[in-house]
């Protein structure tokens, strides 16, 4: 499976919203056959949104629906309308742009820049400056945590 890996980028977004998508990941996306991609709200971290494939926002909703069965009322709507109700499905142009709609870029505060941050099998996006923040947030804690687990030499 083709993953989203790298330090973050950072882009100038357009007064109204446009913006292009990393080089990088513009080929990962081709690679999975997307011209479409799906933005919703990061579901832990509120000052970030996440962005996947189409194929990866389809598998991301037939587990929820698997899983609602065993959730609260409450529950399953609170998520459905994260999940559903807020997604943003997006079109790539054929220089690899997107536009950010209005509501998602002051949902996260983007105004004349945003930051792509590849996670793994879908990459977020943020403003600058709160990525830096909630990286430093972590201080010395990524490093007592790989003391306890092996990362194969890299520590």
């Amino acid at each position: 499976m083709l993953k989203f890996f790298s330090s973050s980028y950072t882009h100038k977004v357009e007064p109204k919203g446009r913006v292009s998508i990393p080089s990088d990941y513009r080929k990962i996306l081709e690679a999975m056959g997307s011209g479409h991609v799906v933005v919703l709200p990061q579901l832990k971290i509120p000052e970030a949104h996440v962005v996947l494939s189409q194929a990866g926002y389809e598998r991301v909703i037939e587990r929820f629906e698997t899983d609602a069965k065993q959730m609260q009322p409450q529950e399953r709507d609170a998520l459905q309308i994260r999940l559903i109700a807020r997604a943003s499905p997006l079109s790539l142009d054929e220089a690899g742009r997107i536009v950010l709609p209005e509501a998602l870029r002051q949902s996260i505060g983007v105004t004349n820049e945003v930051a792509f941050v590849g996670n793994g099998s879908s990459f977020e996006l943020w403003h600058p400056g709160n990525r830096s923040d909630y990286e430093g947030s972590f201080g010395e804690l990524d490093a007592a945590l790989a003391a306890k687990i092996d990362l194969g030499g890299l520590h």
